[in-house]
Parts: C-alpha cells; structure tokens; sequence
C-alpha cells in the first residue's frame, strides 16, 4: 500500500496525508493543491523549481495562470510563517522558480515502495482491522494527540490512525456508529485549477464529464475529459450555465441542466461521438429560476428521470421527480413529497435499473434515503441525517449506497443489513458521490469555500456607500485562517466574538477576545452540525444547536447542558428569552410551526408565544419581535396580542438579523449583492446600506450595542473531481 512521510520543516511537522501543518501543539489546515506544491518543493529541496516542473508535477501539465501559482505560494508563505522579503522556508529566484531553503528531516522513514505518488490521494488507503476490537474512541483522543504532537510525535503516527476519525456517534436520528472499512483508494482524475462539480463516468469508464468554473466565475460551464490523455473538450451552449451532466446507457449522448440569469430553464441534450460534442436539443423546460437537478436515464436509453418543481407557482415548491421521454413526451411526476423542507432533489438508479434512491429534504437541515421499487412501487425509508446530502451513488453489485456522512467521510449503507460503514479517512471532506451504470463511483474532493469574519461600523454610512472590502477604514478582516470561519456572534458590549472554526479538523466553538487571541473552547466528543450560535444578554453563555438539539454553553466553566424541551416534534430554530434563564425555540408539527418560551433548567414550556411564527427574538429591552411562516412582515407581540408593524419586511436565516439597542439589522439580498437594512424599531425608519463585498453569506450577522457589526465573507477554493476504488 502507498503511504505518506511526514517531513520536519524546521520546527512545523508537515503532514501530506492529513494537509497539515503542526506548529507549537496547534494544528492548521492547508489547501490541497497548496500542499501538492509544497511537497514538490520537498522533493526537490535546494534544488530550483521552476513553474514549468510545478505545472508537470502538481497540475500534470495543465493550463495554469501565473496569478494561480503566486496565490498558492503566497498561502504557503502565509501559513508557514515565512517572509518573502525575508524567507526562511521559500525563496523565490526571479526569471527561474522557487526554492525551498529551509532544513528538512524525515519524521518517519518510508521504503522506497512508499515513494509520494500524486496520483493517489494522501492517506486514501484505510487498513483492514477487527472490526470486533475496534471500541468508540472518543473525540478527546484526537484533541490530545494533536494537541501534544510536538511530544510524542511517534506515538502520534502509530495512533493517528486509529484515533482519527474512529467512530462518532451520531445524535437525534442517526444513533449509528460507521465503523472503518478497508481496502479503499481515492484517485485523482481533474487537475485543473478551478473548482469540478457533479462528475460522472461513461458507462464504458473513458470519458468523465462535469461541470467547471474558474475561481472567481460565477457561470459553470460542462467538460468532457479523455481519462488516458487528460484532453478535455467543452461545451458551447447558448445559455449562461450547464451543469449535471448525465450519460445515455449506451455512452452516446449526454442529458443536462441548462439555465441562464433571466431563469430560463431546460433538460438538454447533447449528442457525442469520438469524445467530442454534437448536435444540442432540448428535451424540456424547466421551472423558471431552476439551478440545480438530478438527471438518470433509463436502461432502455428512450426516457429519463430528473428534478423538477411545479411550474403553476411562481414561488419557491418542493421539488419533485419526473419521468420524461427524450423526446419530450409522456412527461409523468413520480413522488409527492412533504410540504416541509425541500423536497426530493437528488436521485441515483440502480446498476440493474429497478430502484430509484432519492434524498428528501425534510425537516430543514435533515434529510432523508428513500428507495423506491420501480417495479412494484413500494417505498422504503432507509435513514436520515441531520446534515444536507448533495446526492447517493450505489455499489456496483447493488447491495449498498455510498454517502457523505457527517463526519465529510464517504460512507457505505448496505441496504438489506441496514448497517453504516466508513469508507475513507482523510483529512480533506469528500462530496457528491455518484455513480454510473456500472457502479464505478467519482465524487469532489474538498470544500468549495473558506469563510471569513469581517467587522464593520454600521454607523458609518456615507463611507460604507463608497469604500471596498480592501479599505480598512469601512471594514476589517477580522477572523480567518485556511479552514471555515463561520457563524459568529458578539456579546452585548463587543468585548468577545465566539465563532464556528474547524480549524483543527472537525468544527468547535472558539472566542476571540479584544486582544486578538483566538483559543478553542470546546471540545465535543462527536462531530457536529453547530447551529444558531448566540450570546446571553450579560455574556456569560452561549445557546446553540447541535444538531437539532438545544444547548446552553458556559463559557467560563467551557461545558455544556443540553436542553430536554417536553412534548415537541422538532426543533429548527433557537435564540435568547427575557433573561438567560429562557429561550424561544420554534417548534415544527407536521409543516406547522410555532414560536415557545422554553425554561432552560426543565425544559417546560413556559409560554406559547406565536402560533405560526417561524423566527423570534427578545430585544435588549424585552420587546418581542417575530416572522411568521405564512405570512410576510415584521410582528411583535404588544400586550399578548400579535401586531404587525413593518409591512415588508423578510429574512433569510434566524441567524441574518438582529435586534439591538433601539435597532434592527437585517441583511437583504438586493440583484445579487447584499444590503444591511438598519430599521429604527420606534419610528421604523429604514436605512439600506450597500455592503461592499465580494461572496458575503447572507445566513450571519452579529451586532453589538455600539453598532459594529460581524458578516461572513467566502473565498472559492480549488476542487478536484477523485474516483473511488472500494470493496
């Protein structure tokens, strides 16, 4: 089996496998295409690199621009520590490339059978265990061993294995643990720098195609590529995007997604021969302002199913799927999904072409796997995560499906057994599994976005109106690092920002204080989906989501109480009461949503606020303002009866606005880019304020009593399309 040698680069461990970098007892995480540079650099230490040979070995002779090659170079400095004025570890040596100067060592010493290959995916390769020995090590194994790595770096390769990513226990509705499975490969097939998406293998296995866009584009646009020679051809198409692609049976024609900005929507066809691109036709329209679909076709090559919604409405429906001939004819809806959630928005045939699976988006951010008999017509439910899947691929014999768990590892559920096994273990999270009519399965590898915390003055509104988000005057880049920063949340007087980081790997809760230190302060023992992240009035405690699941977190004492509210169906959204002693929690009953006051110590229901309200919060004062799910507008309650007192108003998120201090924030998607609506909560008057960012995420805003506010901003990051070998 190939493996990977960890290199002492001074005083920082560099881990390939895992694309990390170990300094002092903390751990940061490094791009993958930057960290494929770095061990080029390795290999070739003191020896000149020049970018035809980082083209060649990193990029397998691919287009690559230079401003490519100086932004992973500049991240590598960054996350070293390095200098380019100055450097310790990457000299640059004009007119020719790059050096690395900086004294290496071997943590481990490797055969010559265990060479770095690039082809294969650092730490792809899964060991064969006993699953019967195998116990559940808890999350504090992980944190421990990264934590005193610089120590006992040798107890940290024989146990690294083992520890990571072991086993974790799923809460709510997914009580299965996904013990390891052997014997796995993950092959790299794209080298382009820019992000795939959606890929897929001919039946025949020569060809790939997938959807492709620069970084920094915003339109996707569909590539066929030879696997042996690498050469890869596009496809014109008039509207603005392309995506999804799917192959006939017999490899000679590609259905796809094919949408423009006006919301033109349609199910395209395309014929090929010879690796290249034909004739285009449509099969049908889609409905308007539809971006993404699931496409399958039928053994027979005559007719496929796809995602669609109903074009009656000119608002957002559940999706559903259809079955359509290609030519257009005996169009029929083949599910009916809950009006909660989403609905049915990705589906997978099976090898013999008997069972539709498809994911079901219930209960917001849970979802569901359903098989459907396309013989008798029998559904079953298979199970369900509390996480948003993008698809399911199936096995080649069709005994089991292949997903991302929680954990961002792939995951195979054999469907007679019912039982969850782990299929890969690295570093990297691992999406859209998908398989073509033999089972041979390709899926992305990487995440699309890093995300950052910015800190403006909302106050400063004539300068907001003209600055940039690299004019530190209007605006801060103010927690960030290689990974997600996400969901932050100030306290009341802005001395503390606590935020979502996986940093380290899997997502905790950090705090930033005043003076600029970032220290984690949780510490979970199973992987979370951290939501609804909020501070108490005196600062004191924070109250979340794991899950579905409420808690109260204190930040002194670093522990957490969940809490057990009585006699609810789901709970989808949290946030403070009058004082620290309560919370208002939404409560879903079969798609009917209502807004509790809920005691934090008993979990009693204290009070019923709002039937029909969907997002509430409890001002600073005590006021208590809310949406409702059926209806638009802001609402408040004024002595125990519901007013409506601004008539246009809507959210996005309960996370994307705000009531502090005599006002409310808001942020409005405005044609693409955001604004910050400031109301004045007793003269309701309106302020919009155009905030100047490039990729903000318009789910967070945070505010503190003196108007400074916290926004999330996203950069693209580089993805590649890998292939899954597995037993």
């Amino acid at each position: 089996m190939i493996t990977q040698p960890r290199y002492r680069l001074a005083d920082r461990i560099i881990d390939p496998s895992q694309c990390t970098i170990i300094k002092d007892g903390s751990l940061l995480k490094v791009e993958l295409r930057a960290m494929q540079v770095l061990v080029c650099l390795i290999k070739h230490a003191g020896e000149p690199v020049s970018r035809d040979m980082l083209l060649e070995e990193v990029w397998s002779g691919g287009e690559v621009s230079d401003n490519a090659i100086n932004r992973i170079i500049g991240l590598l400095r960054n996350q070293l520590g390095d200098n380019a004025k100055s450097p310790s570890f990457i000299k640059t040596l004009p007119k020719v490339g790059y050096v690395l100067i900086a004294e290496i060592t071997l943590v481990k010493e490797i055969t010559k059978e265990e060479k770095f290959t690039e082809e294969v995916i650092a730490g792809s390769h899964i060991d064969e265990r006993d699953a019967k020995e195998r116990g559940s090590v808890k999350r504090k194994l992980f944190s421990v061993l990264y934590e005193h790595s610089s120590k006992f770096i040798l107890v940290f390769i024989s146990l690294v294995s083992l520890a990571s990513w072991l086993a974790f226990q799923y809460f709510g509705n997914n009580p299965f643990v996904a013990p390891l499975q052997h014997s796995t490969e993950l092959k790299r097939l794209t080298f382009l720098d820019g992000q795939e998406f959606s890929p897929v293998l001919s039946p025949d296995g020569k060809y790939l195609a997938f959807s492709q866009r620069e970084l920094g584009e915003k339109s996707w646009r569909i590539g066929m590529m030879e696997i042996d020679s690498r050469s890869i051809v596009y496809l014109e198409d008039p509207m603005d995007n392309q995506g999804y692609p799917a192959f006939s049976p017999d490899g000679s024609k590609l259905a796809y997604l094919s949408f423009d900005l006006t919301g033109r929507c349609k199910i395209n066809m395309v014929d090929l021969a010879n690796g290249e691109f034909g004739l285009i036709s449509t099969i049908t329209a889609c409905k308007s302002q539809m971006q993404a679909t699931s496409i399958a076709w039928k053994l027979s090559g005559k007719s496929l199913f796809y995602i669609d919604e109903d074009h009656q409405y000119d608002y957002l429906t559940e999706k559903k799927i259809f079955s359509i001939g290609i030519n257009g004819d005996n169009k029929q809806q083949i599910t009916q999904p809950y009006s909660i959630g989403r609905g049915d928005y990705s589906l997978s045939l099976s090898p013999d072409g008997r069972y539709l699976a498809m994911v079901r988006n219930v209960r917001w951010y849970q979802t569901q796997v359903i098989l459907l008999s396309l013989e008798t017509g029998i559904w079953q439910d298979l199970f369900t995560v509390d996480i948003i899947l993008h698809t399911v691929a199936w096995t080649r014999d069709g005994s089991s499906l292949i997903y991302r768990s929680l954990t961002g590892h792939l995951t195979k559920f054999n469907i007679e057994s019912h039982s969850h096994s782990q299929l890969t273990n690295i570093m990297q999270p691992i999406i859209s599994p998908i398989s073509n009519q033999n089972g041979e399965i390709v899926a992305v590898l990487g995440d699309f976005f890093r995300t950052e915390v910015w800190r403006l003055e909302a106050s400063q509104k004539p300068s907001l109106d003209k600055c940039s988000a690299t004019n530190n005057i209007c605006s801060n880049r103010y927690i960030y690092s290689n990974g997600k920063n996400d969901r932050a949340t100030t306290d009341f007087n802005g001395t503390k920002v606590a935020f979502i980081s996986d940093r380290t790997g899997v997502p905790e809760i950090w705090l930033k204080k005043n003076d600029g230190d970032e220290i984690k302060i949780s510490n979970f023992e199973t992987i979370n989906n951290i939501k609804d992240l909020s501070f108490s009035l005196d600062g004191e405690k924070l109250l979340g989501r794991l899950n579905s699941k409420p808690f109260i977190f204190y930040v002194k004492e670093h522990k957490i109480k969940f809490i057990e509210i009585t006699n609810t169906d789901e709970v989808y959204s949290v946030s403070w009461g009058r004082d620290a002693n309560s919370i208002v929690a939404t409560i879903d009953n079969l798609g009917q949503s209502s807004l509790k006051l809920i005691d934090i110590n008993s979990g009693e229901i204290i009070k019923n606020l709002a039937g029909g309200g969907e997002y509430g919060k409890f001002s600073d004062d005590g006021l208590f303002y809310f949406t409702k799910r059926a209806d638009g507008g802001l609402w408040m309650l004024v002595d125990g009866s519901e007013k409506l007192i601004v008539d246009n108003f809507n959210i996005r998120s309960n996370l994307s606005w705000s009531v502090i201090n005599g006002y409310l924030y808001n942020l409005v998607n405005k044609f693409g880019s955001y604004n910050l609506e400031r109301i004045d909560i007793k003269t309701f008057e309106k302020i919009a304020i155009k905030l100047p960012f490039e990729g903000l995420r318009g789910h967070s805003i945070s505010v503190d009593s003196s108007g400074v506010v916290y926004v999330v901003i996203s950069k693209a990051k580089d993805i590649d399309v890998i292939s899954i070998e597995y037993n």
